[in-house]
């Protein structure tokens, strides 16, 4: 069932998840496939998006250039999915190890718990088993043929299919199960806490304020969100809102030989077998003798005409032409308003309609004669560095609820992993087109002028076994109160490179049958509570 609003009758349940996005979504389906516990899902937005709803996202980031925030989030059914690419890879082996030179880091379970729940959360993800193994084995064929050093470097599956927006693609199955409520346009506003217990849930629904009961409460409201609440409540001890980590990106770019080369062939291959794109890594072996953190890197080609400052508005425009893309609020409402028209980019691409023109023909036909440099996308890991966080402001919103700030900086592990790592994936891409590690294109030293994140909100309410060191245990628990759990990358204790998509769908189907292990055996004792409507 889907509700417009929290209404009188709206019953007590068994579970409450806070956050209608990927975690939220996918755990409540998790939660309606075993089909005995009762679930009401929270979402502070609607079906679609609203500029006024997404004004609640607004938040204050100091330290490291960033997006403003109410860019990388959306407030709908479906949440961050609305803006997502649709590029899936699970986290990276490395991340889950405990290293010496990773503070902290490391999960306190091995990537195989995870491992059961992948082929459950790809499918979820839009990616069958047959686009799987097929991106498995293009990937490694392309990787041997090229004679790189698996030593040093290796090869990163991507897995890619249209992005899913979660709330449209899975919304007729949220409003199918029996066992599930979502309310839309409700805000959890904080947490009641009584005894080590969440007995009630705060929140603003259609502007009426109400309390929801639960017998378990699930924060899935992303990596800001998650943290806001726990320290309004003042629960999640020391590390809440620590911790959080990005994925800095910066890119280089190398002039590279134009027509049918070995390079091109391998780039151009695209990963997926439709990305025009390859991913490349640095070898675990070279981490581990090195002391680096883990990087990634995707190989582009660029064409005559894309080096000039038409392109990136080009491609902008051709982006808004394509659905699912174009149904993203970043390019529409936030990005370029109703008319789902970007107009500073029609007058960029203007100014030289010729540039514009070259640029947009060698993306459509990609001949390899306009083949002019190769564009190497670095993504990095970022240590989890306690003071890296979500904090309160005096200021409210207009919900009454405190306003945070996000402090996210990037330190001298990040910069040594990135440079080590481009000389060495550059040495080895030197094997495929020779000379290209003397034709790096002149220009400013990217880092750190040039670094940007990926909207990848990681690490706040982080997984550890020491209450002091994390906020929720093994099973996504907070540390000491008894039914609160989080789902969603703010629980990662380390990021890896990759995107999150995967490992929070992963977790949160994890978390579904946690949940109904511990609270299926309790159903006969719960209370009988109420929601509240005041």
């Amino acid at each position: 069932m889907i509700r417009g609003a929290l209404a009188e009758d709206t019953p007590a349940s068994d579970v409450c998840i806070i956050g209608g996005g990927p975690a939220g979504i996918s755990l409540a389906l998790g939660l309606a496939r075993h089909g005995h516990l009762g679930v009401t899902l929270l979402e502070s937005g609607g079906l679609a998006f609203e500029a006024e709803t997404q004004g609640l996202a607004r938040a204050e980031v100091v330290g490291a250039p960033y997006y403003p925030l109410h860019e990388t989030r959306i407030r709908a059914l479906g949440g961050s999915s609305w803006s997502w690419g649709g590029i899936c890879t699970p986290l990276d082996g490395m991340a889950f190890e405990a290293r010496p030179w990773v503070p902290d880091g490391g999960w306190p379970f091995p990537q195989s718990t995870l491992e059961p729940y992948l082929p459950a959360a790809l499918e979820l993800c839009g990616i069958t088993p047959a686009a799987r193994a097929a991106a498995d084995e293009s990937t490694a064929a392309a990787f041997s043929a090229s004679g790189m050093d698996p030593g040093q470097v290796q090869p990163v599956p991507v897995y890619f299919g249209r992005p899913v927006r979660f709330g449209p693609a899975y919304r007729e199955r949220l409003a199918a199960a029996s066992n599930v409520t979502v309310l839309l346009h409700t805000t959890a506003t904080g947490l009641e806490v009584d005894h080590g217990r969440i007995v009630g849930i705060p929140v603003v629904s259609n502007g009426r304020p109400g309390v929801v009961r639960a017998q378990a409460v699930v924060l899935a409201a992303g990596g800001i969100e998650n943290a806001r609440l726990l320290l309004i409540a003042g629960l999640g001890g020391d590390a809440a809102g620590r911790y959080f980590m990005e994925h800095p990106r910066v890119v280089d770019r190398y002039r590279i030989r134009a027509g049918d080369t070995p390079l091109g062939r391998l780039v151009g291959g695209g990963a997926a077998g439709t990305l025009r794109f390859f991913r490349l890594g640095t070898s675990d072996a070279l981490q581990r003798r090195e002391g680096l953190l883990n990087q990634h890197v995707n190989l582009e080609l660029g064409y005559a005409g894309q080096a000039s400052r038409q392109w990136p508005a080009v491609r902008r425009l051709g982006i808004l032409m394509r659905r699912p893309w174009n149904e993203s609020p970043y390019y529409q409402d936030v990005g370029g308003g109703r008319l789902k028209l970007r107009v500073g980019d029609l007058a960029v691409a203007l100014r030289r309609p010729d540039q514009s023109a070259l640029s947009a023909l060698a993306a459509l036909a990609a001949p390899p004669s306009l083949r002019r440099f190769l564009e190497i996308w670095s993504a990095i890991e970022q240590l989890p560095e306690r003071d890296n966080r979500v904090e309160l402001l005096p200021e409210v919103d207009a919900l009454g609820m405190p306003r945070v700030r996000v402090h996210w900086r990037v330190g001298e592990a990040e910069e040594r992993t990135y440079r080590r790592s481009l000389q060495v994936i550059v040495e080895q891409l030197a094997r495929v087109e020779p000379g290209l590690a003397d034709a790096r294109l002149a220009g400013p030293d990217p880092w750190p002028s040039q670094v940007i994140g990926n909207w990848h909100h990681e690490g706040t309410t982080r997984m550890h076994l020491d209450p002091h060191l994390g906020v929720v245990d093994t099973d996504c628990r907070v540390h000491a109160v008894d039914n609160l759990y989080v789902a969603g990358s703010s629980v990662f204790p380390a990021s890896g490179s990759t995107s999150p998509t995967v490992t929070i769908v992963q977790l949160s189907l994890r978390l579904a049958d946690r949940l109904e292990a511990t609270l299926a055996g309790r159903l006969a004792d719960s209370g009988a509570a109420t929601a509240e409507v005041a």
